[in-house]
């Protein structure tokens, strides 16, 4: 792990996991903006009523809203059944839209520093999104990030012919695609920041950045992410944090995982059935700082109406810096650069 930004404070790792979270509680606050990431989990689980391993609720889709209210007499593993019976349904690539941006944080901007995020997003075969946040330690680590962001979309809109049997096909997709990918993606994202490395003459340290990236298809939906920031879905039941948000943080506080020294064990990733997903957004750790909880267990209900403005073709990219310059957004955060890319459709429309 190495450190983004200030000196460090001791904080709780996690396990590294590949699944969804574990259910929030039914008695978190569904207010517009979430306690920050610098809110740290209790040391004491069980006294502020933390799930047990026994309730882990694993995919596809059976997290809930805060203040959901739950049929307690039908158990996790009874839902997750529930949904995993139903078949993959094809939905048109051609649903989805798209949107995206970088704010500069306060703190680059007193510093005259640039902004050190990236995002990239294109539609032209299947939605794929990409998100980088470069490390505020290395000395160009915005060219890192948007190299990473532009090289990996354009890497995988050239692999559509192994992409489209496995996330657009009726077959069940395997764990050994995933893994695949998985691995395929990371050598070529380290291998994007070694050649600007060499071109630049520069330590490929000088380049760090983590990286995120979704890629739609019309059965399944690829997640990818190395490093800290949030992935978020929404489905029926509500919004949910992918992975586990805790393991890409290091041992002490604004530390994290980045491409150039990540393994196999330091990537996240899942598939998730399309038919049942309406939005997902990949965010920096500037971007959820408060819209998602440091944990993962709460997400603000403003990044649910986003999604769905986005669907409904009436979101304006500016209402991202608007919203990401509120003081409320900046009060009491690490005033980082900020930076979102959403992928949204209309709930209402059935699957073809």
């Amino acid at each position: 792990m190495a450190r983004k930004h200030k000196p460090p404070s001791r904080q709780s790792a996690g396990a590294s996991v590949m699944t969804l979270k574990d259910k929030p509680s039914p008695h978190q606050s569904d207010d517009a903006a979430v306690a920050t990431h610098k809110d740290k989990p209790s040391s004491n689980p069980s006294a502020d009523g933390a799930v047990t391993a026994e309730s882990v609720l694993e995919p596809p889709c059976v997290a809930l809203m805060p203040n959901s209210e739950v049929d307690a007499s039908v158990s996790a593993s009874e839902l997750t059944a529930a949904v995993q019976s139903l078949p993959p349904l094809p939905v048109p690539m051609t649903s989805w839209k798209l949107s995206g941006d970088t704010v500069i944080g306060l703190a680059h901007r007193r510093k005259g520093l640039p902004c050190q995020d990236a995002v990239a997003f294109r539609q032209s075969q299947r939605p794929i999104l990409a998100l980088s946040d470069g490390a505020g330690s290395a000395a160009i680590s915005e060219r890192g990030a948007q190299a990473l962001v532009i090289g990996i979309t354009r890497f995988l809109q050239t692999m559509e012919d192994d992409f489209s049997p496995w996330l657009d096909g009726e077959n069940d997709a395997s764990q050994a695609q995933a893994t695949r990918w998985a691995d395929r993606m990371l050598l070529h994202a380290k291998g994007l920041l070694a050649d600007l490395a060499h071109g630049e003459r520069r330590d490929i340290r000088d380049l760090r950045a983590t990286l995120q990236v979704a890629i739609i298809g019309e059965r399944r939906i690829f997640w990818w992410k190395v490093g800290d920031g949030a992935i978020v879905a929404k489905c029926s039941a509500g919004l949910w944090s992918l992975g586990n948000p805790t393991s890409a943080k290091g041992e002490f506080a604004n530390q994290t995982c980045f491409v150039d020294t990540a393994s196999a064990s330091d990537v996240q990733s899942g598939v998730l059935p399309t038919s049942e997903i309406f939005g997902i957004a990949l965010m920096s750790d500037g971007g959820a700082e408060r819209l998602v909880s440091y944990d993962g267990s709460k997400v603000a209900n403003r990044l649910g109406e986003w999604m769905n403005h986005v669907a409904e073709q009436r979101f304006a990219t500016d209402r991202i810096a608007l919203a990401f310059h509120e003081p409320a957004m900046w009060e009491r955060t690490s005033l980082d650069d900020r930076s979102i890319v959403l992928a949204a459709r209309l709930q209402n429309v059935p699957s073809t």
